[in-house]
């Protein structure tokens, strides 16, 4: 089953905040590249 780690608002410029949570996970800083890859019907977000 699928965890919900946050929830995100998209801005006016296509922008999202990354959760606290998700952000600690993936062990992510200002600055650092992450990518998007679709998989199965999902956006899975890792660090590049």
């Amino acid at each position: 089953m699928d965890t919900i780690l946050g929830v995100s608002k998209l801005s006016s410029k296509f922008q999202v905040t990354i959760p606290k949570d998700v952000r600690e996970i993936l062990k992510v800083s200002p600055g650092d590249r992450i990518v998007f890859i679709h998989e199965e019907g999902k956006i899975i977000i890792k660090k590049a």
